[in-house]
């Protein structure tokens, strides 16, 4: 049976040329880490009696890690949480463990102190004016970390909005390339199938979302995009109230922000680490204030003056405890009773033993004030440690899965450099080998 040589030639040309071209385009993308390195599909023609004729070119086919990508995936959303975690923790640190030691303890401890010394000389204006600026700085300093730890704790959640706005742009080109892949015939899309990587990972960062081979995507455990479809996230609530969920025809679905990882998960759990050192912070400071304020009523000024209050408690936030204004040396309560001793200053002493008491604040039983803030300051120092371990180790195999990716799935340029200079070679035998079929032709005609 005769042999379609040309033919055969021609089939080595194209299929060349189609491996010549995604080499060009592997060296040409051997730099972009969303790229995964491509390769021809071929396969052998056979004539009617299975002997060879020629080659075909089935498609273009990607290097894959799909293991590797959900492990990558999974650290990236490690790696985002908690750095997003510690960026805002970082700063509510320096309000209760300032670098230059002037802490809520400090600030009690000067209080007592000043109390200490006016027992001892109660007569004296200036240690009376001493006193009432002690537990006025005190007073200060607590209204200040409770205003900062609520601002901190709000400035995490204020990006909320703009974030979500950005996992549903991410979602919606998400479905789209799902919507282009299902008209792609088999053995084709990789390029399309590299740019959804692409976006799943940065919707990981984003919130931690966990994504299938055929791209469809969930988040805490809900459906976001769901083949050629993608659903809407919406934020819920207001304030420490905020929360995200998904819209769906018959309603939203809430998503459990515990659930959520990413920056948007990191800005959630900091925001409720901050609400809850707040609240620590606050019952410790109306705690002192209720304590000094029990004893000071009890005590006389030097104008007989008595069942007064040093602090002003408005509300249960530390926020809402301040100096009284009404306070001043000469009703300031340091003796015991309207007409004692001459130097009576056991109710100033009376207070300043406070400095010592335990159970101030009820979640402290056997720790007095300042070891009662310090087991404070320590709980949140932990927390912060390990977030920051966490971030560590996340980068650290984040860095260790994108080389091993990289050595499965990257573009080598001297192995692509050696397959052009093969690829040149081929195109070249098999233009040589369809000339030949030509030259034949040529000769067989002119011999009729």
């Amino acid at each position: 049976m005769p042999v379609d040589l040309a033919s055969i030639g021609v089939t080595g040309i194209s299929a060349m040329e189609a491996e010549l071209a995604i080499a060009e385009s592997n060296i040409a993308n051997a730099s972009n880490p969303n790229y995964s390195a491509e390769s021809v599909n071929l396969a052998a023609l056979a004539d009617a009696n299975g002997n060879g004729a020629g080659v075909s070119v089935l498609g273009v086919q990607r290097s894959q890690a799909p293991f590797v990508d959900g492990e990558i995936n999974a650290q990236s959303s490690t790696q985002s949480f908690n750095q997003a975690f510690t960026q805002i923790e970082t700063l509510a640190q320096s309000l209760i463990a300032p670098t230059d030691g002037n802490d809520l303890a400090k600030a009690f401890q000067n209080m007592m102190n000043a109390f200490t010394s006016l027992s001892a000389s109660p007569q004296n204006t200036t240690l009376r004016t001493g006193a009432i600026t002690a537990a006025a700085s005190f007073a200060s300093n607590l209204q200040a970390v409770s205003a900062g730890l609520q601002s901190n704790a709000a400035n995490a959640l204020s990006q909320i909005g703009t974030l979500v706005s950005q996992v549903n742009t991410l979602s919606g080109q998400i479905a789209a390339l799902n919507s282009e892949l299902q008209g792609v015939q088999s053995g084709g899309g990789a390029a399309l199938l590299d740019q959804r990587d692409a976006l799943i990972n940065q919707l990981a960062n984003l919130i931690g979302a966990i994504a299938d081979s055929n791209g469809n995507v969930s988040v805490g455990g809900l459906p976001l995009v769901s083949g050629t479809t993608a659903l809407t996230l919406e934020t819920t609530g207001s304030g420490a109230n905020l929360g995200i969920a998904v819209s769906l025809p018959q309603g939203t679905l809430p998503v459990q922000t515990n659930q959520i990882g990413g920056t948007i998960g990191g800005r959630f759990a900091s925001a409720e680490s901050l609400s809850q050192l707040q609240a620590n912070i606050d019952q410790y400071g109306s705690s002192v204030a209720t304590a000094i304020n029990g004893v000071y009523q009890k005590g006389y000024g030097l104008d007989g003056s008595t069942g007064n209050q040093l602090f002003l408690i408005s509300g249960p936030g530390g926020g809402s405890i301040a100096i009284n204004p009404a306070v001043t040396p000469q009703n300031f309560a340091a003796a015991a009773t309207a007409r004692g001793i001459p130097g009576d200053g056991s109710n100033a002493s009376a207070i300043a033993a406070l400095a010592s008491a335990q159970g101030i604040d009820s979640s402290f039983p056997d720790s007095n004030a300042v070891q009662a803030f310090t087991q404070i300051q320590s709980q949140f120092g932990t927390n912060l440690q390990a977030a920051q371990t966490q971030l560590q180790q996340a980068s650290s195999t984040l860095q260790s899965l994108q080389q091993l990716k990289s050595s499965i799935t990257g573009v080598s340029l001297n192995d692509q450099l050696t397959k052009l200079t093969q690829f040149q070679e081929a195109l070249e035998a098999a233009g040589r080998a369809v000339q030949a079929a030509n030259d034949i032709t040529t000769f067989l005609v002119q011999q009729l």
